[in-house]
């Protein structure tokens, strides 16, 4: 009864907003003006993130995940979600000292007492504060209800998606487990504990990197809700040189350097490095925070990863379609053999292009396009490497447009191959 209530909540939501939505067009059209596109233009991206911050946590962040799934949608709904990781209004944690008292003790009231907000999102908010021996830390604090509406609405999306994939519409397509996806990196989210532990193996994969830092989290001031962490200051100055400055370009190769050593050596995978959690900093360095999206791949998929990046390094089309291949799930009717042969023909096209003609996002948004048209099911062990790089690739072209990404993956790509070939028992 409580999950038919909240679907009636949000009918009433989107039917609302839709309706208001509706006489806008209406008034445009009257008007002889060119309305925006639902969900791709200036109009559409407001009533996108208005409908769904007003839906609540779960939605929020369900958005934000599927912000990066260029897998599933199609890149102006990405980039439309995509707000969401900055246009989500929501109010400070109210009672925040006996909030955290009551996790932390004194030590907690405290940290509440000096605690000043520098970030507020759907899960939790973020304090500067400082502990009673006068060191200076960052204070995440889950927002107290969370946990509960989270749950629910994440049962109520899983519910839709079991009615939504027995009809007509949806056959074939695989709603329940996209579904089932974003409702366990909703629910990892909410576990500081688990984040703690993701911050630990950014700094153990980071740490041959002088450009790269990632705060330490004070394990003896956390707890599932609250995670207490070195503070970095001046994080938020975007005013970095760049135009080619030597210590900004070096940050960015230390990041890249990085990523790839997590990802085909480590098989773990930071899939939120927006610009909100990769701060490239004036001195030149950077900073890594936010470990809540975090994935670890199995040794199955982090070995099928590597062997992909390695064979499109080469330009060899045939052997990329196999990994794939081997990979996917396909759906009844698939053709595997024009996915073979459109996706090596799409490796070889991009092989011989300078770094900065090729375009990450484009690739993925064709390879993507060729599993769907082919009927193919991406694994999604297989889909968070290649999220993760897009993302990450938004982030630093910016600063260095000609960085050459294949260039800087090859020594990690062999490594990782090599270090298989020796030990092939470990897969």
């Amino acid at each position: 009864m409580a999950l038919l209530h909240r679907l009636v909540r949000v009918l009433f939501v989107v039917v609302r907003r839709g309706a208001v939505a509706g006489c806008g067009f209406a008034v445009s059209r009257l008007l002889g003006r060119r309305p925006g596109n639902a969900l791709g233009r200036d109009s559409g991206h407001d009533w996108l993130v208005r409908t769904v911050s007003e839906l609540g946590p779960a939605f929020v962040k369900a958005a934000q995940l599927l912000s990066s799934r260029v897998d599933l949608l199609p890149p102006h709904v990405c980039r439309a979600l995509g707000r969401l990781h900055d246009d989500v209004a929501t109010p400070p944690i109210t009672g925040l000292p006996g909030l955290l008292g009551s996790s932390l003790g004194e030590a907690g009231r405290a940290l509440g007492r000096n605690a000043v907000l520098v970030g507020s999102g759907s899960i939790a908010c973020v304090y500067r504060s400082t502990t009673p021996d006068g060191r200076e830390v960052a204070v995440k604090v889950r927002r107290p209800d969370v946990e509960h509406v989270l749950r629910r609405d994440l049962a109520l999306m899983r519910a839709v998606a079991r009615v939504l994939e027995r009809t007509p519409l949806c056959r074939g397509v695989p709603v329940r487990g996209i579904v089932d996806q974003l409702a366990e990196s909703a629910e990892s989210q909410l576990d500081f504990e688990r984040e703690a532990a993701g911050l630990e193996q950014l700094r153990t994969s980071t740490s041959p990197e002088k450009w790269v830092h990632v705060p330490r989290a004070i394990a003896e001031l956390s707890t599932s809700s609250v995670l207490v962490m070195d503070y970095v200051a001046g994080l938020h100055d975007r005013r970095v040189r760049r135009d080619g400055d030597e210590e900004c370009v070096s940050a960015v190769l230390a990041v890249l350097r990085s990523v790839y050593r997590m990802l085909f050596m480590d098989g773990f995978v930071h899939c939120d490095l927006h610009p909100g959690n990769l701060y490239f900093r004036q001195d030149g360095s950077a900073v890594m925070v936010d470990a809540g999206f975090t994935v670890r791949l199995t040794e199955h998929a982090r070995t099928k990863f590597t062997a992909f990046f390695y064979c499109m390094s080469l330009g060899d089309g045939p052997a990329c379609a196999d990994v794939v291949l081997s990979t996917a799930v396909a759906r009844p009717g698939a053709d595997t053999r024009g996915f073979r042969a459109e996706l090596a023909g799409l490796v070889e096209e991009n092989s011989g292009l300078r770094a900065a003609d090729f375009d990450l996002v484009t690739f993925a948004a064709r390879l993507f396009d060729l599993q769907r048209r082919y009927g193919l099911a991406a694994d999604p062990q297989f889909v968070f490497p290649i999220l993760s790089l897009l993302v990450l690739e938004g982030a630093v072209r910016e600063l260095h447009p000609e960085v050459d990404f294949q260039h800087e993956a090859k020594p990690f790509l062999t490594k990782a191959l090599m270090h298989r070939v020796l030990t092939p028992d470990r897969v």
